[in-house]
């Protein structure tokens, strides 16, 4: 988070988990400690991205057997398929 747009996505993370704690959950903080485990605990993972050259977030995913959403976009077109 040392760059302005991973604190700005954290921070953002920490608004929703706090205006709905119920229904979603985040700790940037703890992700590239834990992140295996967030994904295998995840019921989605969601990939909004417009630009993605190769794609590797989707295949962390899919090792854990979470479904991914995404954009038909990069790489992502070529592994993410509907179901």
């Amino acid at each position: 988070m040392r760059d302005s747009y991973s604190a700005g996505c954290a921070h953002r993370m920490w608004q929703l988990k706090q205006k709905y704690p119920n229904n979603f959950w985040a700790a940037p903080e703890s992700f590239f400690m834990d992140g295996a485990l967030v994904n295998r605990g995840s019921d989605f993972g969601l990939m909004p991205s417009l630009f993605e050259p190769g794609g590797i977030v989707q295949h962390e995913f899919f090792v854990g057997e979470t479904p991914v959403i995404a954009f038909r976009t990069g790489g992502l077109k070529d592994s993410v398929h509907e179901f």
